[in-house]
């Protein structure tokens, strides 16, 4: 049997933390595994994954500026993303005999396909939200992107089929496509995690996403909480950071933690904040915690994913130039019944076993 490349992108650690249950359901029927990403991603698949051959695959670098819309940010490098996504391409073209490959598994690498192999494409993003002038753009927008979905075999969609799910429109279509295949919650975390009776931590902060902005916003929560008497972690989200900071008045700073140690955290604080990225939002269901969201300032979808959860009554949030304003939800714990995997994932990795 041939090996199986799955490839993340790396833009923060959501694409890679939710191909975790994607990898170990491989792990878990002996099929042979190939890692690749870059930076982050490298670090954090190396880390949980040492004995994994793992390939240093370089990704389309996306300039997020401090102010102003991602859309933006993605239009200057339009030309860079899809020089990207040819080199991609043609570096997989190059690497399945080179490395016994039989199928591929990407999330949101859209030039990692190949005719030659199935190729599966890991997104909740088969729609556009956008807001303002960009709204103008978003048939366009439409079109290329499933220009490149359909160079893939199959399309997985962490969500489930039923509207609206956890990426609403986002990640729900109008006609069914037979390409299409939802595969429900997609956490590394399989159990809820509720809060103790004695929290002995008033907020856990979960920084994630591009750069500047993690580090704009773990500033602005230092700045927020530095003369408070609250008890305050701010998980960092950089595994290549060096191990735990102590700060004064009361906040700990921690760059990364395994999941044990993350839950144990989780359960032992009162409240939570953290971004609306999807991968996020989709651990939060899994652990069934709710959470004071943040959207990334420009990032349309985190903005439409905070609102959609938000107005359903699960979440709190507000924008970050106005975090001053906080308030937590009045209640700490949500349900996640109406979202039940029903085993998507696993029918999927049979499937994709059958073809290798």
């Amino acid at each position: 049997m041939k090996r199986l490349l799955i490839a993340p992108l790396n833009w923060g650690l959501g694409h890679a933390s939710r191909c975790v249950p994607v990898i170990e359901e491989f792990i878990e029927r002996n099929i042979e595994i190939i890692l690749a990403g870059d930076g982050l991603v490298y670090d954090f698949l190396h880390q949980r994954y040492p004995l994994l051959p793992i390939i240093n695959l370089p990704g389309q670098k996306i300039t997020y500026q401090t102010r102003g819309s991602l859309n933006l940010a993605l239009a200057r490098s339009l030309a860079g993303f899809l020089r990207n996504i040819v080199s991609e391409h043609e570096w997989l073209q190059d690497s399945i005999e080179k490395y016994d490959i039989g199928a591929i598994i990407s999330d949101n690498r859209y030039g990692l396909w190949s005719k030659s192999i199935p190729s599966f494409l890991i997104t909740h993003q088969i729609n556009i939200k956008s807001k303002g002038l960009w709204k103008f753009g978003e048939p366009l927008a439409h079109q290329k992107i499933h220009g490149f979905l359909n160079n893939f075999y199959e399309i997985w969609i962490p969500d489930v089929p039923q509207r609206p799910g956890l990426a609403g429109d986002l990640s729900h279509v109008e006609k069914s496509n037979s390409k299409y295949r939802y595969l429900g919650i997609l956490s590394r975390f399989k159990y809820p995690a509720p809060i103790h009776d004695h929290p002995s931590n008033d907020i856990l902060a979960i920084l994630s996403g591009p750069e500047p902005q993690r580090t704009i916003f773990e500033n602005i929560l230092l700045k927020t909480f530095e003369n408070t008497t609250m008890r305050m972690n701010i998980l960092r989200g950089l595994p290549s950071a060096h191990p735990t900071q102590l700060k004064s008045n009361g906040i700990t700073l921690i760059s990364h933690l395994q999941d044990n140690e993350f839950v144990d955290l989780i359960v032992k604080s009162k409240n939570i904040i953290c971004r609306s990225g999807y991968s996020s939002l989709m651990d939060l269901f899994r652990l069934q915690r709710t959470a004071l969201i943040v959207p990334t300032p420009g990032q349309s979808e985190q903005e439409y994913l905070a609102r959609l959860h938000a107005n359903s009554g699960n979440f709190s949030s507000v924008a970050q130039n106005k975090f001053k304003f906080y308030h937590f939800p009045a209640h700490t714990q949500i349900s996640c019944s109406n979202i039940t995997s029903q085993d998507y994932l696993s029918k999927a990795c049979e499937m994709v076993i059958k073809l290798l």
